[in-house]
């Protein structure tokens, strides 16, 4: 860990009395085992390893703040190809813009994005870096030379019955046909 960073665990909560107090705070965020499953399970991921946020808050003014942080995190995930295990690793920068209060832009307009986060009393590092992670984890994983083997009609034409086999009338012949054997 960095010297002074504050290490902070994925669940913790930072008043914004105390933002308002420190001009940075610097951050190293530690996750438990348990905080490592949970954030695999919300992510639908095989598992999740050697993560990391670490950053500092510094203040613009008054109820503003930037958030400047790196996140990173390893992913495994099973192959939308062969359902083989596939390993990401995810190594992203964070900057986001932190308002106290209220997001009066969205209550005009639900239609319009905003980069700012609005928060009411505290911060939580946590739920920045899950939301980040689940934008960046691939939403189709593969591996990098690995191709989808298909078939193509053309070589299974001669296993699709045809029209005329699979019409009612032609269906009614064969029954007919069965008949007259007996």
């Amino acid at each position: 860990m960095r010297e002074n960073y504050k290490p902070l665990s994925y669940q913790d909560k930072i008043d914004l009395s105390k933002l308002n107090a420190e001009k940075t705070i610097k951050f190293d965020m530690i996750f438990s085992q348990e905080d490592l499953l949970q954030i695999a399970n919300d992510l639908d991921v095989e598992s999740i390893k050697k993560t990391k946020l670490r950053g500092e808050i510094s203040k613009i003014n008054k109820d503003k703040w930037t958030l400047r942080a790196v996140m990173g995190a390893t992913i495994l995930q099973k192959s939308v190809l062969s359902l083989k295990p596939v390993t990401t690793r995810i190594d992203d920068k964070i900057t986001r813009r932190i308002v106290k209060g209220p997001d009066l832009i969205i209550q005009k307009s639900e239609l319009e994005l905003n980069d700012d986060d609005f928060i009411d009393k505290e911060l939580h590092l946590g739920t920045i870096f899950f939301e980040c992670l689940a934008l960046a984890v691939p939403t189709y994983p593969k591996e990098p030379n690995e191709i989808f083997e298909n078939v193509s009609l053309a070589q299974k034409a001669a296993e699709i019955p045809s029209n005329n086999e699979t019409s009612p009338f032609a269906i009614l012949s064969a029954l007919k046909k069965k008949d007259t054997d007996i």
